[in-house]
């Protein structure tokens, strides 16, 4: 992408020198408006294509499975699991989860501590991968009963 914005930000100026070489005054500022221009074109475009990666497989569409939390050290975890890709036309490439860890005492559980991870698969339609992840709480809560994970997709970004 940034080397066709170069070649094209390249040829406009060459084009613009060459149009009007009995008048260079003239031709800078016409050459810099373009390149200005194509930079906000480029730029906008770029904005554009983000937006519409966010849209194109919903939440409910993407599936966590045989999620496992490993303690590594005080404050560091893995998280490993499967991403399932439900969608039928896009390629999931990235994945905002958050995750949870509840403290059940009696079946009341409450939340003691969340945290998100970005997950950066690349799961084809229809399939499935695995993944290995590092991820960090915030604060050293024991629970003082069962403690649960709780995990949810947050965002998608498809191609």
């Amino acid at each position: 992408m940034i080397w066709g914005l170069l070649g094209l930000i390249l040829v406009v100026v060459v084009l613009a020198l060459t149009i009007t070489q009995k008048n260079v005054g003239r031709a800078l500022p016409l050459a810099a408006i373009i390149v200005v221009g194509i930079i906000g074109f480029f730029a906008w475009y770029q904005d554009h294509e983000l937006k519409l990666s966010k849209q194109r497989i919903p939440a409910a569409e993407v599936e966590l499975v045989d999620m496992q939390l490993s303690n590594e050290a005080r404050g560091v975890n893995t998280i490993t699991g499967r991403i399932r890709n439900h969608s039928q036309q896009y390629t999931l490439v990235e994945v905002r989860v958050q995750v949870s860890m509840e403290d059940c005492i009696d079946q009341h559980c409450e939340v003691i501590d969340q945290t998100g991870v970005t997950l950066k698969p690349t799961v084809p339609p229809g399939q499935a991968r695995d993944f290995r992840e590092r991820i960090y709480f915030k604060s050293n809560l024991a629970p003082r009963g069962k403690p649960e994970l709780k995990y949810q997709v947050v965002s998608t970004r498809g191609e």
